[in-house]
């Protein structure tokens, strides 16, 4: 699917000439390519069941399909950054396109687990690294000034479609026709994306020549992947001491050692990368991304979207779907207020409260999702949860689509023009590390919980056996499971039939605490965002390289 010479040639930067709703149909063309990637994810966590049945996958593969887009797309969407600004933004648009199709094609003829996972999903996660920069990248170099601000949220806004209908639509499609045509269905929305590209204008290249850095990919690769497999793998590796992990470092857990390993390869790329560009002047994260506070602090809040939704989803829809038994489509509807308040507010917010503070704007955010994190805790119960979850959801995702409609913004404003474009791969790397990291600690103080305190509350208990005390002390990880999977875990290990009912009181009072731990978690990695909201911008308005001028004039 090369680019064809009848491709629009290359304008300026904007589609500021084009009148009326017509400038805004590149940007539905844009919208719908984040739809893809995002229900190609969605249609995967609704197809587990099938999966097991129809492939007879085990969890752990299901695990590693689910991992395989995050670590292919995290590792890679920096250097696709880069490749961007060499061959144009429309052609990586375009190969991201292509590969995600062929990815669903591969999903729909996979006949065994292996198939889709390292093939299906792998692709997915190379096309997702090539089309999720290159989204953002046509918005820096196609929209301007307020335009731009808007277009950023409307991708914001197409993220809350994707967690609302997602679970619908795909959860529709695997109950009435099969999980092998949900995949399908998306190979069909790529085809629709591939010829709307050409109405997408196409971004003149820099004035001067960006040349490819393979030394900086090289270690950008080792270095996110690294770091993202080792989040990944912290709930299931363990933070320290071992769970199920394939080898120790010293006695404990690899995972901390692999995020440790990536951050120290992380170092040495961006010590080249201020080489590389003193020398060519040109790099794979350009030195005004670490430079300019303002455009750190919006690479911050783009990682708190994803670190929110990572969490929050997570722990929820853990126990709704674990404890509370729910399917798929009543997932979708209960997670829907949430998924409203992401749409509403990261598109309302640019259209509707055009001169809003983006400083203030921000920081109200993380308040708001704060205490909605405060309120699920209390929504929960032993093996329901009430009304105050949706509620408390719904404010989670009031305050992902405020920051959504302001943090793409924050970043490419305070860069050069060039820089800006850039700026997509990094800001998608961001959202994958963010993810990666809300669901690493948030899994790993649920797991830690309930494990700590069915060993605490089962030691010394007289309705149980000394047997059974000693057998439970000695688990090295209790999972989070609904009633029955407990009630066979502990029946596996050896545990009489007559203790498991108590334990399982035990385990309930346990994974309710696990739970609201999780959600505590939210709400303090929502606070510490806060202390990243001091140098952000207190206005919208303005065209982009002025408002770099005048940042540049500020930090001199």
């Amino acid at each position: 699917m090369a680019t064809h010479a009848t491709e629009p040639r290359a304008i300026p930067s904007s589609t500021s000439s084009v009148s009326g709703w017509a400038k805004w149909l590149p940007l539905l063309v844009l919208c719908l390519a984040q739809l893809s990637t995002s229900g190609d994810n969605a249609t995967l966590s609704i197809a587990t069941g099938a999966l097991v049945k129809d492939l007879h996958a085990s969890m752990d593969l299901i695990s590693i399909a689910n991992a395989m887009y995050s670590l292919a797309a995290g590792s890679l969407m920096v250097a696709a950054g880069m490749v961007g600004l060499i061959i144009g933004w429309k052609k990586t648009f375009r190969i991201g396109c292509a590969l995600l199709f062929c990815a669903e094609l591969t999903a729909f003829f996979s006949p065994n687990m292996q198939i889709f996972t390292y093939g299906a999903r792998l692709l997915s996660g190379i096309g997702g690294s090539f089309m999720i920069p290159s989204v953002l990248g046509l918005i820096a170099s196609n929209f301007k000034g307020r335009d731009q601000a808007v277009a950023f949220g409307a991708i914001g806004a197409a993220s809350g479609v994707s967690f609302a209908a997602g679970p619908l639509i795909c959860g529709t499609l695997v109950d009435q026709f099969g999980w092998r045509y949900a995949f399908a269905a998306i190979a069909c929305l790529c085809i629709v994306i591939f010829v709307g590209s050409f109405i997408i204008p196409t971004p003149a290249k820099p004035e001067r020549k960006v040349k490819f850095d393979l030394p900086g990919v090289v270690l950008t690769v080792i270095g996110l992947f690294s770091v993202i497999l080792g989040f990944l793998k912290v709930s299931s590796w363990g933070l320290l001491t071992p769970f199920a992990a394939p080898f120790t470092v010293f006695g404990l857990s690899p995972a901390p050692f692999l995020v440790l390993f990536g951050i120290v390869v992380l170092a040495l790329m961006l010590k080249w990368e201020r080489h590389r560009e003193a020398s060519v002047g040109s790099a794979l994260i350009p030195m005004s991304f670490l430079s300019t506070p303002q455009v750190r602090n919006g690479l911050y809040l783009t990682a708190f979207i994803f670190l929110a939704y990572g969490s929050g989803i997570f722990v929820t829809v853990s126990f709704v779907q674990v404890v509370a038994g729910l399917n798929g489509i009543q997932t979708g509807l209960m997670i829907l207020p949430f998924a409203l308040g992401v749409v509403i507010f990261s598109l309302g917010l640019p259209v509707v409260w055009k001169n809003a503070n983006p400083k203030r704007m921000c920081q109200s955010a993380l308040l708001i999702g704060t205490l909605g994190s405060v309120l699920c805790i209390f929504g929960f119960g032993p093996s329901s949860f009430s009304a105050i979850v949706p509620v408390g959801m719904c404010l989670i995702g009031v305050s992902m689509g405020i920051v959504s409609a302001y943090s793409s913004y924050i970043v490419t404003s305070g860069l050069p023009p060039r820089d800006a474009q850039q700026s997509g791969g990094v800001q998608a790397t961001s959202r994958n590390v963010g993810q990666a990291i809300g669901v690493a600690v948030c899994g790993m103080v649920m797991l830690t919980a309930v494990t700590m305190g069915v060993q605490g509350a089962a030691r010394g208990n007289a309705a149980l056996s000394m047997d059974t005390q000693t057998k439970v002390s000695q688990i090295t990880v209790i999972p989070y499971l609904s009633d029955q999977g407990f009630s066979s875990l502990m029946l596996e290990k050896g545990i009489t039939q007559k203790d498991v009912p108590v334990l399982t009181q035990v385990y309930q009072t346990s994974r309710l605490n696990a739970t609201r731990a999780g959600m505590i978690a939210t709400a303090l990695m929502t606070v510490l965002f806060l202390f990243g909201t001091r140098n952000l911008p207190t206005k919208t308005k303005g065209s982009q390289p002025d408002e770099f001028t005048a940042n540049r004039k500020k930090r001199n």
